[in-house]
């Protein structure tokens, strides 16, 4: 199964946008577990909007991405 492309969108946004972005990345800590990026805010946003599901297309592919490694860190610390 081949990955599907992604594009790269650049938005200009208000600073109150921006820190309503940043309020919910804040309020949405306690659910996901780590603070999500801006851009994951975006996308669960245009999800709800758009009333699509984006869980397979939208996944972050990165292999070095911070929340996943702050998360496997935290674990192998709990094991010790």
């Amino acid at each position: 199964m081949t990955a599907p492309t992604r594009t790269q969108l650049n938005v200009r946004i208000s600073e109150r946008l921006e820190r309503a972005i940043d309020e919910k990345r804040i309020e949405l800590r306690e659910a996901l577990g780590a603070i999500p990026s801006r851009s994951d805010v975006l996308r669960l946003a245009l999800e709800a909007y758009l009333g699509i599901d984006l869980t397979e297309d939208e996944q972050d592919r990165r292999s070095t991405t911070g929340p996943a490694k702050r998360v496997k860190a935290k674990q192998g610390q709990t094991r010790s």
